[in-house]
């Protein structure tokens, strides 16, 4: 008889992970998430120390990100604006008192820091962004785009024109049509105006950070004009076991083919994000499931459709998770790295760095595309 239900989700789990392991995990699932303050790269440093001070910032062993305490005092908190994802929240420009910004002109003010759960910004940290990449941001969420933002464009201060030698172009994308606006506000919060300015960038041709709302199962679409990419980031939807658990009565809907279901279209937003990249690019796979039905096998399903295809290999990730996050206990699987709560204090994240070493597709040694 198939699993069902909340107890088959948890008998399912048992199974996988051993009783006495599941048990802990399972409590570790119920905890709130645990958020970090991730400092807005762009704002000045003057800026941000005002900040460490009013929050109480403590480094964390995330990059860019800080352990904080919200001001007692009500007029000294950025109030959040956005709370629709509990992972990520968003901060208004400007707060009641200490208005310290520095602005050499209007339309200047930026939010400045968002916080959110730690697994996204190791993930969107390890992706390694940087001057002159082009990147696709497939299932951007506001936090993902800005740390890889940060990355890219480092010489580009708020309140400063951009260089005019810069290069590289982010790509944020939402398949979600009323998401899409949301995100496009978010993130014009966060970094500085003249990278969405068609104008601004003198090298370049267009902006360097541009929005698109498109469906990655589909083949065809303004993701792939935009391209080809040198770096994605690829968060297909998934099994929220975290969710589940956490929500009254969520788990009821739960059966053995929910994990199926989801690794079957999770495999094909991966496929086609290959059809993207360039010899040589990467993409970095990431979900929040628990399953190895959605995490190791299909990287491994990955690798046996594409034979003859595509060469690829996957890019070990230990030594890169250990230097970004020092301490963390980061748990190898077969294809990738698991990111475990009763381990850590985030989680769960499940990810893997695959580059496409080359094209052995009919057609590919005379397309000036790739």
């Amino acid at each position: 008889m198939a699993l069902r239900g909340e107890e088959g989700w948890h008998a399912a789990h048992a199974a996988a992970f051993g009783q006495e392991r599941w048990q802990e995990l399972a409590l570790a699932m119920e905890r709130d998430h645990e958020h970090l303050c991730y400092l807005n790269p762009f704002l000045p440093a003057s800026e941000m120390e005002v900040i460490q001070q009013d929050y109480s910032l403590e480094p964390s062993s995330v990059p860019g990100a800080y352990d904080f305490m919200v001001p007692e005092n009500w007029e000294r908190q950025f109030p959040v604006v956005d709370a629709s994802d509990e992972r990520h929240l968003f901060v208004d420009l400007v707060r009641p008192e200490r208005h310290e910004l520095e602005l050499r002109g209007p339309g200047e003010e930026l939010a400045p820091f968002v916080l959110a759960e730690g697994a996204a910004l190791i993930v969107a940290s390890a992706l390694q962004a940087e001057e002159g990449d082009h990147v696709l941001d497939a299932c951007a969420n506001g936090t993902t785009s800005l740390v890889l933002a940060g990355g890219m464009f480092k010489r580009c201060p708020r309140g400063q024109a951009l260089p005019q030698n810069l290069q590289g172009k982010l790509v944020c994308n939402e398949m979600v049509k009323a998401k899409a606006q949301t995100l496009q506000a978010i993130l014009r919060s966060l970094v500085p105006w003249r990278l969405f300015d068609t104008q601004a960038s003198i090298a370049g041709h267009g902006p360097r950070v541009v929005f698109t709302s498109v469906d990655m199962a589909t083949p065809s679409n303004a993701a792939e004009r935009l391209g080809p990419y040198d770096k994605i980031l690829l968060g297909a939807p998934c099994t929220d076991d975290k969710a589940l658990l956490r929500g009254a009565g969520a788990s009821r809907t739960w059966s053995a083919a929910t994990a199926k279901v989801s690794a079957e279209r999770q495999l094909k937003w991966l496929h086609n994000a290959l059809w993207l990249l360039r010899e040589g690019g990467i993409v970095l796979y990431f979900n929040r499931a628990l399953s190895a039905e959605e995490g190791d096998r299909v990287i491994e399903r990955l690798f046996k459709r594409v034979e003859g295809t595509f060469d690829l290999e996957v890019m070990p990730l230990e030594e890169l998770v250990a230097c970004l996050v020092p301490g963390l206990a980061a748990e190898p699987t077969d294809w990738g790295v698991h990111i475990m709560p009763d381990r850590t204090s985030f989680g769960p994240m499940f990810f893997s760095r695959i580059r496409l070493v080359r094209r052995m597709h009919h057609g590919c040694e005379q397309s000036p595309f790739f």
